[in-house]
């Protein structure tokens, strides 16, 4: 009997330090998902980094303000980061913005890889759009 009740004590405790970690703005991982847009007349960038436990933030560059917005469930978190590895955007080579932009950015240690468009001359990837499109879906 005290060999189960330390048992389910220790799987108990096990089961608490499972929680994933909680980042700020200015301590984030190693591995993030930016995408977002940017342009128009006062040339203001909104940004999107989704974490890989589904911490999302929002930063704009005109307030210079950053917020948490509501996470995404491990589900969509673990298809999202499945989908972008699929567009391998550090094999990519696409900078074509316009006066209004948008854009997709990988950022895995120190490494960033973005691809970015919105000139009415250059067409991006159709996976980049749709990719794009299901980001901003998510946000809540």
């Amino acid at each position: 009997m005290k060999r189960k009740l330390l048992f389910y004590g220790l799987l108990f405790l096990t089961l608490l330090n499972c929680k994933s970690q909680h980042y700020t703005f200015d301590e984030l991982p190693s591995k993030q998902l930016v995408f977002g847009y940017g342009g128009g007349m006062a040339g203001t960038v909104d940004s999107y980094t989704l974490l890989e436990n589904g911490q999302l933030f929002h930063t704009n560059s005109l307030t210079q303000q950053t917020e948490e917005l509501e996470p995404l469930s491990k589900k969509e978190v673990t298809a999202c980061f499945l989908k972008f590895e699929e567009l391998a955007l550090s094999e990519a080579d696409f900078n074509h913005p316009g006066s209004r932009y948008y854009f997709l950015e990988e950022v895995n240690q120190n490494i960033k890889h973005k691809v970015v468009w919105g000139s009415s001359d250059h067409k991006p990837d159709k996976a980049y759009l749709e990719f794009y499109n299901e980001m901003k879906n998510h946000i809540k």
